[in-house]
């Protein structure tokens, strides 16, 4: 079996009010496999590696599956995580 080679594709960018600009990012292999976390990750910071970004888990009736496609929102480059909420902060001091 090929390993699989995820692309990172910018879509577009809008102005959230509360946060500044967000970047949709689109991650997906041209043959349309299925990617583990770490490979998304990996894709993502093999492009951003100074960024954050958010993966969103809709409810089932805004759900679209259709292709082994994963989204997630670039946020803006200043922008940090509340305390509490970057693990690294809070398990490695």
């Amino acid at each position: 079996m090929k390993p699989a080679h995820p692309q990172v594709q910018t879509l577009e960018t809008i102005n959230m009010p509360l946060w500044g600009e967000v970047t949709h990012l689109k991650i997906a292999t041209p043959e349309y496999t299925q990617l583990t976390w770490v490979q998304v990750w990996q894709a993502f910071t093999a492009v951003y590696p100074d960024r954050w970004a958010i993966e969103l888990y809709p409810p089932v009736t805004d759900l679209v599956n259709e292709a082994r496609v994963y989204h997630l929102w670039m946020l803006p480059e200043a922008w940090r995580p509340p305390q509490g909420m970057n693990l690294a902060q809070k398990y490695r001091g």
